[in-house]
């Protein structure tokens, strides 16, 4: 595996997000209060996600050969990895 192909593999995975909630434009009290809760569980969701993400890149570059590791670095997308 050569750094193109780590690169491609980093950009064509997706992060699957949880689904946002919504909440109706007349709703109770009790309803925004559910609402508020969910949204900052998922909120701490997308965080370890992105953390998950981050720890998984830094375990593949750790495996990676040198040459590898300077070919994924030189690339103009390796700033938004």
């Amino acid at each position: 595996m050569n750094g193109s192909d780590v690169t491609k593999c980093i950009l064509n995975e997706k992060l699957i997000k949880p689904k946002v909630p919504t909440l109706a434009d007349e709703h109770m009290a009790h309803k925004k209060r559910v609402w508020e809760y969910r949204m900052s569980e998922l909120i701490k969701t997308e965080r370890v996600l992105e953390g998950n993400v981050c720890n998984l890149f830094m375990v593949a570059m750790s495996l990676c050969e040198t040459d590898t590791k300077n070919q994924v670095e030189s690339t103009e997308e390796y700033p938004d990895l």
